[in-house]
């Protein structure tokens, strides 16, 4: 019964809204950098050797982000700074873009990267699967020499 609520023209005026606002408004973006599976070489157990991923050519995509203070923690190797953000995706432009973010994707935002640690995608309209409409990626603050990133990728 959930069609009977939310008719095709209300999620059409949605997704217009939504993408005038991220786009428009709020005009925030980040560059996503997925994990290239073909061109990473794995051991026996299908982990990436010495732990280095090769990832393919940054995707810049329209978002909204949610961030919290950077801590910092000291220890005998010196201090070491750490963020938990959240990037809200609208699904349609995920689409467009022809670009699905996984765990183990990385995104470069406000010169820091973060690693994709876990994925939402269950903010359903009128209770729907049809008309979800945002694509939530929680993340932690990584070292940019662990990824292996250089300026010939970017």
């Amino acid at each position: 019964m959930a069609g009977r609520f939310w008719s095709e023209r209300d999620n059409k005026a949605i997704d217009q809204f939504n993408n005038e606002l991220v786009e428009d408004v709020v005009s925030t973006t980040c560059d996503l950098y997925s994990v290239s599976v073909e061109e990473t070489e794995t051991n026996i157990y299908g982990e990436a050797k010495g732990g280095g991923k090769n990832y393919k050519k940054p995707v810049n995509i329209p978002c909204l982000i949610s961030h919290e203070d950077i801590n910092y923690q000291t220890t005998e190797l010196g201090p070491s700074a750490g963020q938990s953000v959240s990037f809200a995706f609208l699904r349609n432009k995920l689409v467009d873009l022809n670009v699905r973010p996984k765990i183990g994707d990385v995104i470069n935002w406000n010169y820091a990267y973060f690693e994709i640690n876990s994925i939402n995608e269950n903010k359903l309209l009128g209770g729907d699967v049809e008309k979800n409409h945002d694509f939530i990626a929680v993340c932690h603050m990584t070292r940019r020499s662990r990824l292996g990133l250089d300026e010939r990728q970017q």
